[in-house]
C-alpha cells in the first residue's frame, strides 16, 4: 500500500514538476527533469553545463544542471549515483568533540574541522571529476557574533560585509583538510559549499568562480516562475529596501540596547551582592570565622521581603536581567527580517504570509519556553555562586577585622572589593560565576526567538498586503492559497480543496477558526489606524516577565540546602509566576495556538515543489560567499598564489574539465 502510493506521488510529482521547470532542448534518449538516470547518464549530461547539488538527501539526490550559454532553462534530474567527494564537517567547543546541534548557538572556543576528499566509491565518469577538478571550499562566519578567527595555513580569511568569509584549496585528486577556530558569543555559520572546476589560470579560477555563483542566484527562480518575473521586474524592489531598513533599524538598536544594558546589569548585579553580604553582615555574631555562618544567612533570607534595601536591590537586579534579555529581541528581529529578505529575493513573496504565521508563532513559543528554562537555571545557578562569593567575602572580612564581629562593618567595603576580584582569580567563585553567565545567555537566546516572533508578526500585520495571493476570500480565507503553487490553477484541485473547507468537519472548524483570526485582525488594524498608525521605531516590545522571584528565592534556596528551612518569600514588586513573553494580539493568538492550523495541508495526497525550493534556496545562499571567494582565487590572492606555485593549474580529459560543480551541506541543521 506504501509502496503503491510512493510511486503514484511520484510519478505525479514528475508531471507537476515537468510544468513549472523548463526543459532542456534533448534528443529523444534525454532523461526527461526529475527522471532518474543511471551515474554514468548523468555525468554525461555534466559536461559543458554548471551542475549544482547538495549533500543532504531527502527523498532523492537531485542535480540541477544549468547551461552556460542561450536562454535555455535550469532542469534537474535524480541519480542514486555517489557523489565524486566525500565531505565531512566536525566541530570541538572548547577541546572537546562536540555536535553540529551541540555547537550551534553556543559560547566558548570553536573549532571546525573540514575535510573533503575523492570519494573511492563514485565510478566512472563521476570518479574523474574528482581526480581532475581542482576543490575550493568556501563558507562563513558572522562577524558580530565570533571574534578571533584564526585558520591553518594556506586558508584564505577575508571580510565580506558582515561575515568572514573561509576558503581553501587543493590540487585536483587531493584531500581538502584544514581547521578554523573562532572566539563564539553564539556560534553560527554558513552552509559549507565545494566548488570545483577547471582553468588555465588563477583569474580564470576567479572568473569562473563568480559565474557559479551568478548560477546558483538563479536556481530558485527557476523553480518558482512567479519569483523569477517579480525579480526580472523589481517589484519587490521597494519593500526590500523598506524591510532592509528596518533591519539595519534592529541592528543599530541591538548594538547600542545590549551596550547600555550589559553595563547596567553589571552594576545591578554587583550592587546586589554588595546589598546580600551587607544584610549577611548584619546579622553576624560571635567570631566572624572563614565559612559563611548559617544564622546570619537565614536572617538574610528575612530580608528578602518588606521594604529593606535587600528587597530594592533584588528588584534592581530582576529589571536588569529583563531589560538585558529584552535587548537581545532586537538581534532576533533583525535576524528574522534578514531571512525575510532573502527569502524574498530567492521565492518572491508568493505563500510568504502564511510563513510569517508559522513562523511568528513558532519563534513566540519556543522564546516563552527557553525563557522559563532560563529563569530557573539563573535560579540555580545563583546558589553555588552566592555560596561560594560568601564564603570568600566571610574569609575576606575575618582577616581585615581580625575575626571581630564589632569592627566587621568597618571592613565590609573594603572585603567586597576583594572578593569581587575573586571573581577573576578564584577558580571556584569564577567557574560558578560561569554558570550565571550561561543561564544570562539562555534568556537572551530566548528573547532573541521572541525577537523573531514579533518582527515576522509585525511585518506580516505591515506589509501583507503587498504579498501577492494571499488574499482572504468572501468567507475569510481562500481554500486555493492553502494549495501548492503548481496545483493553483488546477480546476480538480481547487474543487477538492473547497469541498474539503465544505463539507468536512476539520474544514469548517478551519474555516471558522479564520473568520475569527480575519475579525481581530481587522480590529487591531482599525486600532492601529486610530492611534496614527503603525510605530516604525521597531519591531519588538518590552516584554511583561519578571525573573525578582528566581532571583530572589535563591537565598531561601541556600538556606534550605544548609538544613535551615526554605524560605519563599518574593522580593517587593516580585511575582511567583511568568507569563512567557510580552503581550500577544488576539488575531495573533488565534493563529498560532495548536489547533486545526494546517491541517488541510494533510487531507490530500497532492505533488510537493517544497524540497526543489528547499535545496536551491540553500544552493543559492552561498552565491555571495563563492562570489567572495573568487577574489582568494585571482592572481593577487592568497589561493590563487597557491594555485600558481603548485604547477597542477589544468590537467586531464576535456569531458571531465569541461564540467563545473557545487556541492553544498549545512552541517549545522
Amino acid at each position: 500500500m506504501h509502496r503503491s502510493l510512493r510511486h503514484i506521488c511520484g510519478a505525479t510529482l514528475a508531471v507537476a514538476l515537468a510544468a513549472v521547470t523548463p526543459a532542456m532542448p534533448a534528443s529523444a534518449a534525454t532523461p526527461s527533469p526529475g527522471q532518474q538516470v543511471a551515474a554514468q547518464d548523468a555525468a554525461a549530461r555534466f559536461v559543458g553545463h554548471d551542475v549544482f547539488t547538495t549533500l543532504e538527501v531527502i527523498d532523492g539526490r537531485r542535480f540541477y544542471i544549468a547551461p552556460r550559454e542561450g536562454d535555455n532553462g535550469i532542469t534537474h534530474i535524480a541519480t542514486n549515483a555517489a557523489l565524486p567527494w566525500d565531505a565531512s564537517v566536525d566541530y570541538t567547543l572548547d577541546g572537546p568533540s562536540a555536535t553540529g546541534a551541540q555547537v550551534h548557538g553556543a559560547k566558548g572556543m570553536v573549532g571546525i574541522h573540514v575535510h573533503i576528499q575523492p570519494n573511492n566509491l563514485a565510478q566512472g565518469d563521476m570518479q574523474r571529476f574528482a581526480r581532475q577538478l581542482r576543490p575550493v571550499v568556501v563558507f562563513t562566519i558572522p562577524t558580530r557574533d565570533c571574534t578571533d578567527i584564526s585558520a591553518d595555513e594556506g586558508v584564505s580569511l577575508t571580510q565580506s560585509g558582515q561575515s568572514t568569509v573561509v576558503a581553501a584549496t587543493a590540487n585536483p585528486g587531493e584531500a581538502v583538510d584544514f581547521r578554523v577556530y573562532a572566539d563564539a558569543k553564539r556560534f553560527s555559520m554558513s552552509p559549507v559549499a565545494l566548488a570545483a572546476l577547471s582553468a588555465d589560470t588563477p583569474d580564470h579560477y576567479a572568473s569562473a568562480l563568480r559565474t557559479l555563483a551568478d548560477q546558483s542566484g538563479r536556481l530558485t527562480s527557476s523553480i518558482d516562475a512567479d519569483a523569477s518575473t517579480q525579480a526580472a521586474n523589481g517589484a519587490h524592489a521597494e519593500l526590500i529596501a523598506t524591510l532592509a531598513t528596518l533591519r539595519d533599524q534592529e541592528r543599530a538598536l541591538a548594538k547600542s540596547a545590549i551596550e547600555e544594558r550589559t553595563a547596567n546589569h553589571q552594576r545591578a548585579f554587583r550592587d546586589y551582592m554588595a546589598a546580600y553580604v551587607g544584610s549577611y553582615t548584619n546579622h553576624l555574631s560571635g567570631s566572624i570565622g572563614t565559612k559563611t555562618q548559617l544564622s546570619a544567612l537565614m536572617g538574610t533570607a528575612g530580608e528578602l521581603k518588606g521594604d529593606t534595601p535587600l528587597a530594592h536591590a533584588v528588584t534592581g537586579l530582576a529589571t536588569a536581567v529583563n531589560e538585558l534579555s529584552d535587548a537581545h529581541q532586537h538581534t532576533g528581529a533583525a535576524d528574522e527580517v534578514d531571512r525575510i529578505i532573502q527569502r524574498i529575493r530567492q521565492q518572491g513573496t508568493q505563500g510568504l504570509a502564511e510563513e510569517l504565521k508559522k513562523t511568528a508563532g513558532e519563534q513566540t513559543r519556543i522564546g516563552a519556553k527557553e525563557y522559563s528554562a532560563g529563569q530557573s537555571q539563573l535560579s540555580q545557578a545563583m546558589i553555588p555562586y552566592s555560596m561560594a562569593y560568601t564564603d570568600a567575602y566571610t574569609a575576606h572580612l575575618d582577616t581585615l577585622a581580625g575575626g571581630n564581629v564589632g569592627a566587621a562593618a568597618q571592613f565590609e567595603q573594603q572585603a567586597i572589593e576583594q572578593t569581587n576580584a575573586d571573581n577573576a582569580t578564584d577558580p571556584t567563585l569564577s567557574g560558578d560565576m560561569q554558570g550565571v553567565n550561561a543561564a544570562m545567555a539562555t534568556l537572551a537566546s530566548a528573547r532573541e526567538h521572541t525577537g523573531a516572533g514579533s518582527a515576522a508578526r509585525q511585518v506580516l500585520l505591515r506589509f501583507s498586503g503587498r504579498f501577492g495571493g494571499d488574499s482572504a476570500g468572501t468567507d475569510g480565507v481562500e481554500p486555493i492559497n492553502e494549495m501548492q503553487p503548481a496545483l493553483r490553477h488546477s480546476p480538480l484541485a481547487q474543487q477538492a480543496y473547497r469541498d474539503w473547507y465544505t463539507y468536512s468537519i476539520g474544514g469548517r472548524a478551519e474555516m471558522l477558526r479564520a473568520k475569527r483570526i480575519a475579525a481581530a485582525r481587522a480590529e487591531e488594524q482599525k486600532a492601529r489606524s486610530a492611534n496614527g498608525g503603525d510605530d516604525m521605531s521597531t519591531l519588538v516590545s518590552a516584554s511583561n516577565d519578571d525573573a525578582s522571584a528566581d532571583v530572589a528565592k535563591y537565598a531561601g534556596s541556600v538556606t534550605k540546602s544548609l538544613g535551615g528551612g526554605g524560605s519563599t518569600a518574593t522580593a517587593q514588586g516580585g511575582s511567583a509566576t511568568h507569563t512567557g513573553g510580552g503581550s500577544i494580539p488576539e488575531s495573533e493568538r488565534l493563529a498560532t495556538q495548536l489547533g486545526y492550523s494546517g491541517l488541510a495541508n494533510h487531507q490530500l495526497i497532492v505533488p510537493s515543489t517544497q524540497h526543489l525550493i528547499d535545496e536551491t534556496v540553500q544552493i543559492g545562499s552561498m552565491a555571495q560567499a563563492l562570489s567572495a571567494a573568487a577574489d582568494a582565487m585571482g592572481a593577487d590572492g592568497a589561493l590563487g598564489r597557491q594555485v600558481a606555485a603548485s604547477g597542477a593549474v589544468q590537467a586531464g580529459e576535456a569531458s571531465a574539465l569541461d564540467s563545473r560543480m557545487v556541492i553544498v551541506t549545512n552541517p549545522l541543521r
